[in-house]
């Protein structure tokens, strides 16, 4: 009896410090570009809800703001209005500052993509009144070759092209808009 009791309190122990990590690291800028300022990012070459095509290469010169989410997450929801209202604060992807967000809707070419089909991602979008783009990765290249594995996941990728930084994890509008600045400065 005694060793479950020692069992049970070394899994809560362990269970609330991986709790704490994931809430601690969230919002942590998790690479510093001062050491790291030739960090190449994938291209991106895909289609936004509105049928507009972006390729990642075109907006070398200009900030940009690359979030992957799923309609599912109750995080990626949440920042979404943040989001939208930075997008618009910075001119709506029309001066130095570019925001994609990036769903991976199933497909018939990969029906084990991460979320709903793209009709329904764009119902989302809409019934959300989120009016930046939000690029379809019905194959899932993007999220694989980005590495992602939590929801939402937010790159900055600075001027040159180049990896600024990335959060996984929800991030504030003040730490959103905070990040831009910085990354318009260099």
């Amino acid at each position: 009896m005694k060793g479950k009791i020692n069992l049970v309190v070394i899994l809560l122990v362990i269970i609330i410090a991986a709790i704490f990590f994931v809430f601690k690291s969230k919002t942590k800028m998790e690479i510093d570009t001062k050491e790291n300022t030739d960090v190449k990012v994938p291209n991106l070459v895909l289609f936004d809800q509105y049928g507009k095509e972006h390729n990642l290469e075109e907006y070398k010169g200009k900030v940009v703001i690359i979030n992957f989410w799923a309609t599912w997450c109750g995080y990626c929801v949440e920042e979404m209005p943040a989001f939208e209202k930075v997008y618009k604060e910075f001119g709506s992807n029309e001066k130095d500052v570019i925001f994609l967000g990036v769903a991976g809707p199933k497909s018939k070419e990969n029906l084990n993509n991460i979320d709903v089909e793209k009709e329904e991602v764009i119902k989302f979008l809409n019934e959300h009144k989120i009016t930046y783009p939000n690029l379809m990765d019905e194959v899932g290249k993007s999220f694989s070759e980005y590495g992602i594995r939590a929801f939402p996941t937010t790159y900055v990728i600075n001027k040159s092209g180049n990896l600024e930084g990335f959060v996984s994890g929800a991030i504030s509008e003040e730490q959103l808009r905070k990040t831009i600045n910085e990354a318009l400065k260099k």
